[in-house]
């Protein structure tokens, strides 16, 4: 079954960058370890609509500022979506983790590229991140736990 959502409005939250003070604009390849969260809840009294939070951060791995990234990252956002049809809670989730996810993260790196396009090391892009492999690394996970 096919879910069809829109997305009604977003919204960010908090939003950090900081400059990498160590960060090697000559190395060819940067690196950094970047971590997400997402939490979905549906709306108390409307059926059919949600609310997406989608927190990211990009931080240097240990001792590794030299080839981090120009910057260190910390946002979070929330996107409200609706559904055309009513689909079911699970296949709304799975719909709104990998798809509602990929949108907001758009948006999200939208505002970084902004943000950093006037800093120190010009603009920068937060990483493409692969909602696809989080939402079954998710359903792993709740499958192990369930064993």
């Amino acid at each position: 079954m096919n879910c069809l959502f829109r997305l009604d409005h977003y919204q960010i939250e908090s939003v950090a960058v900081a400059q990498n003070e160590a960060f090697d604009s000559s190395l060819v390849v940067h690196t950094g370890d970047i971590s997400s969260a997402i939490n979905i809840a549906p709306h108390l009294k409307e059926p059919g609509k949600y609310r997406l939070t989608l927190e990211v951060q990009v931080k240097p791995k240990s001792k590794k500022e030299k080839e981090f990234f120009p910057y260190g990252v910390s946002i979070r956002g929330r996107a409200f979506f609706s559904f055309k049809e009513p689909c079911l809670a699970d296949q709304a989730e799975h719909t709104l983790r990998v798809n509602g996810a990929a949108i907001l993260y758009g948006l999200l790196r939208a505002q970084v590229a902004q943000i950093t396009a006037q800093s120190v090391h010009g603009q920068f892009l937060l990483p493409t991140m692969d909602f696809v492999e989080l939402a079954k690394s998710k359903q792993e996970g709740k499958a192990a736990k369930g064993k």
